[in-house]
């Protein structure tokens, strides 16, 4: 069966992806809700990661039923949290593009969970898009996190991969290095530092990063503009990171290692 392909806002080849924790159902979401999906139908990306959506009644659907009418549907994944916290809420990945896998691991810690969704590009090509929320609470759960998500990823390695999500680690620290060990901040190859916040007042704790089979061509904040009404109203209490990306054809991609 044939499935009809986006061709991304940006380009061809292009694809554009877009990161946000929403904040659940908390501070004042009925009222932040509308600047949301106003200020996502704008940016048009092809894919969204989501942290903090409510299963019940379903929030990330919600947002994407609401986000506009651009292109094909939404198609949903979302991945929620384990043990008895998985009937409160968890991560989704929102995708304009064909979707041909999903998958999830357990992060332990908090019950936190990381999904893989495999994407269909419009060569033909294919995208792993990682999206995780890891532990508010100590750094070294975090850092065991990372690593449990990095090992995760290194089970494909010959697959484009881009990795979106609140980290809860601020740049430099344990986990991000553990991260960054092998995948590359793409707002920091674009302007060659992380952005001065992610969270109002609170600095840096969103990322997109991504493998060495994917060309960063942009990347900035998104999904900061206040209420016209009330400049205390957000979308949500996390500002969004947006990095417009290229994946390498398979002829462009780095030889394999020589074996011994």
């Amino acid at each position: 069966m044939s499935v009809a392909r986006r061709t991304s806002p940006a380009g061809e080849d292009a694809v554009v992806v877009t990161t946000l924790n929403v904040r659940n159902t908390a501070d004042r979401w009925r009222e932040r809700a509308p600047l949301l999906v106003e200020q996502l139908a704008d940016l048009d990306p092809d894919i969204v990661g989501l942290q903090e959506v409510r299963r019940f009644p379903g929030q990330a659907r919600w947002i994407a039923r609401h986000t506009g009418p651009q292109g094909p549907p939404w198609a949903v994944r979302p991945a929620y949290k384990t043990g008895l916290k998985r009937f409160w809420e968890g991560v989704a990945v929102l995708s304009r593009l064909p979707v041909s896998g999903h998958d999830r691991q357990g992060l332990e810690g908090q019950s936190r969970v990381a999904q893989r969704v495999t994407v269909v590009l419009p060569d033909g090509g294919t995208l792993d898009v990682y999206n995780t929320h890891l532990a508010d609470s100590d750094v070294g759960v975090r850092t065991a996190q990372a690593r449990r998500l990095l090992a995760w990823m290194d089970e494909r390695p010959d697959v484009a991969q881009v990795l979106v999500g609140d980290l809860n680690s601020r740049p430099g620290s344990a986990p991000i290095k553990v991260l960054t060990s092998r995948l590359r901040s793409a707002y920091a190859l674009v302007h060659g530092t992380e952005p001065p916040k992610t969270v109002p007042g609170n600095g840096v704790l969103d990322y997109v990063l991504v493998n060495d089979l994917v060309v960063v061509l942009d990347a900035r904040v998104t999904l900061d503009r206040p209420s016209p009404d009330d400049p205390s109203l957000l979308p949500s209490d996390h500002f969004g990171v947006t990095a417009t990306i290229r994946v390498l054809p398979p002829r462009s991609r780095r030889p394999p290692s020589p074996t011994s």
